[in-house]
């Protein structure tokens, strides 16, 4: 795996070849497969920006990393662009400690692109936006988010899919799991748009709540001016099935141990994809001690 390390609007790493990176704009060369993963960590930057755009016939796998322990407000606007026939997974952590922190995130698919995205957030107050247009015939994505809160936390993960091009798919799954006294809203907005026939349009939210003084609020809303398209959503909150939980203790495990043993299954998804060791061992960590 490359690394690429962002500071002050500086790349701290050497590039890996034929990557271009100017004013704030990282550019991935075209009609490469890179078999290797790519981690772009940007570090304790305030009022961030960056551009990635993942050239045409070009397939990766992106990690973006956002981490800080400054609690000062902090604003991330993050942009990445899949050109005609890319295809691009990318994941997104979020790590950040700032009693206010925003992170807009926005997508674009092009003809025949296929994106596959993934966000996990564990931060502590926390205003996320990742709006995904599929301007090309053919475009497809693929959106997973993660929200789990503690404490005093609150997150507010907004997801919004548009099909501004025919023949397009989108598929979201957003989970929030709070504990504590842990807030989550999670807002799943689809949108056809009219005359973007054989669209398709599907969208699944769930909240799990381990704690009675933990509140998740999830808002599944689809948005149709085209006939000719297949859409469906659908919605759940509530708490870990009792029969499960019951089935977990009778193996022995405690109620805590069998709650995180099913948590971690939900998170697995993300987990998984989180190539870097390193990352990964901090993100299980930070999860399972929020839950």
């Amino acid at each position: 795996m490359r690394d690429i390390v962002i500071k002050n609007h500086e790349v701290q790493t050497k590039l890996p070849k034929d990557f271009i990176y100017e004013n704030q704009k990282l550019v991935i060369p075209k009609n490469i497969h890179y078999s290797d993963p790519i981690k772009v960590t940007i570090q304790d930057d305030n009022n961030e920006s960056l551009e990635i755009v993942v050239s045409e016939n070009t397939g990766i796998k992106i990690i973006l990393e956002l981490q800080s322990e400054d609690v000062v407000d902090q604003t991330y606007k993050l942009n990445l662009i899949a050109k005609q026939n890319a295809q691009v997974k990318y994941l997104l952590v979020s790590e950040l400690a700032s009693t206010n922190a925003v992170v807009e995130h926005y997508f674009k698919a092009e003809r025949d692109a296929k994106l596959d995205l993934i966000g996990g957030f564990v931060s502590n107050i926390l205003e996320a936006k990742m709006h995904v247009d599929l301007i090309g015939e053919g475009a497809e994505v693929k959106m997973r988010a993660v929200a789990v809160s503690s404490d005093d936390h609150h997150q507010n993960i907004d997801v919004l899919i548009v099909h501004q091009a025919p023949e397009t798919i989108g598929d979201m799954t957003n989970i929030g799991i709070a504990n504590k006294r842990g807030k989550i809203k999670l807002n799943g907005v689809e949108k056809i748009e009219k005359g973007m026939k054989h669209a398709n349009a599907f969208q699944t939210l769930k909240g799990i709540i381990t704690s009675d003084q933990a509140n998740i609020e999830v808002n599944p809303i689809l948005l149709i001016d085209e006939y000719d398209v297949k859409a469906g959503h659908g919605a759940t909150i509530g708490k870990i099935e009792e029969d499960v939980l019951f089935y977990l203790r009778s193996r022995g495990l405690t109620l805590k141990e069998a709650e995180k043993l099913i948590i971690n299954g939900f998170l697995k998804p993300v987990v998984d994809e989180i190539d870097d060791l390193p990352l990964k061992e901090r993100f299980e960590h930070l999860v399972n001690s929020r839950i």
